[in-house]
């Protein structure tokens, strides 16, 4: 539990108690007190540092791994929750997917280093070609005859991939996330078709490239794999997620996600499969048409299914989840993985 909610709980308690008889005003001489509140390692650091180990340790064994989508404060947040650090986040996390890559506060710098150092865990983010292609259709459509927007589109993709790719060593990430869609080109007319394949080879041949010249980073995928022209980048990728699934609402969708996508070229070893908890903004999200908790769900299917990963978007609204923190995406990996740390 928070140890600020604990405190404030006591206080609380001691204020009502004292109502019967005095109010909280009335207390002329409040005496204080010293609260100490030691982490695992300053209770037992032998104990803990065995624990760490493990840890680590457990990331090199055949598990599902789990991702968890994480809305990082900016360096320009003069303050954040703790829905919104690193170290508050389940240890058996596997790679943690920045949503906010360009910018991170120093704080959530130290948090990875530590994280990754001392737990393992991995920190990576999503370049989207179709995000992009909305922001150059946004930059079109907000031209005006006295300030025109003349760029062409590959060049803009071109200039805007390859700045997207520098995050990667700029802000210490551990690989990257290509997100692509693609379409079905079988009723594309001939110029459509040669415009749609200029695009896509553009984008995965930039990321191709870089992959060639890094190979010690990890590359996973986010789409429609059966729909990208040439699969060899996406043969490489260690983890193939299928957005399709995303928006499913029973666990015959996630089935059917791995359907789709099993075409030929593309690995069926590697699926990957998201969905996402709660949003206190929509109450359809993150639930099934069930009732159940997508993220729940999931976990119960895909821990007899092949597939390699389970990737959760939405984890900080978690956070508060009580008696614990994480309470649902803690439940969702043990169910995963039962004999993880």
């Amino acid at each position: 539990m928070n140890k600020i909610y604990k405190f404030g709980l006591a206080l609380l308690a001691s204020c009502v108690a004292a109502g019967t008889m005095t109010s909280c005003d009335d207390w002329t001489e409040p005496e204080s007190v010293d609260l100490v509140y030691n982490t695992p390692g300053e209770v037992d650091p032998a104990a803990y540092a065995k624990y760490l180990a493990g840890l680590r340790q457990y990331r090199q064994t055949d598990h599902k791994l789990v991702y968890a989508w994480f809305n990082n404060p900016t360096s320009d947040q003069t303050t954040n929750t703790r829905a919104e650090r690193i170290d508050a986040l389940p240890d058996s996390i596997d790679f943690v997917v920045f949503n906010n890559p360009a910018d991170i506060a120093p704080a959530t710098v130290a948090d990875m280093n530590a994280a990754r150092e001392n737990r393992g865990m991995k920190f990576s983010y999503v370049i989207d070609f179709d995000a992009m292609k909305l922001a150059y259709l946004n930059h079109v459509a907000l031209a005006t005859e006295e300030e025109p927007y003349d760029v062409d589109f590959l060049d803009f993709l071109t200039d805007t991939t390859s700045t997207t790719l520098t995050f990667v060593k700029k802000n210490n990430f551990d690989g990257i996330m290509i997100a692509y869609t693609g379409k079905n080109t079988t009723h594309l007319t001939g110029t459509e078709l040669t415009e749609y394949k200029n695009q896509e080879n553009v984008f995965i041949g930039i990321m191709a490239d870089w992959h060639a010249r890094n190979p010690e980073m990890q590359i996973d995928f986010f789409g429609k794999p059966q729909n990208v022209a040439n699969k060899d980048l996406v043969n490489d990728c260690h983890v193939i997620f299928l957005s399709e699934s995303q928006s499913a609402n029973s666990v015959y969708g996630f089935g059917m996600a791995k359907a789709m996508a099993s075409v030929e070229g593309v690995p069926t070893d590697r699926f990957g499969i998201i969905t996402s908890y709660t949003d206190p903004a929509d109450e359809k999200v993150g639930y099934m048409a069930d009732g159940s908790l997508c993220i729940t769900s999931l976990a119960n299917w895909a821990s007899g299914e092949n597939v390699k990963a389970a990737g959760f978007t939405n984890v900080a609204y978690d956070y508060f989840t009580l008696p614990t923190t994480y309470k649902v995406v803690r439940e969702a990996i043990q169910i995963l993985n039962p004999s993880n740390l």
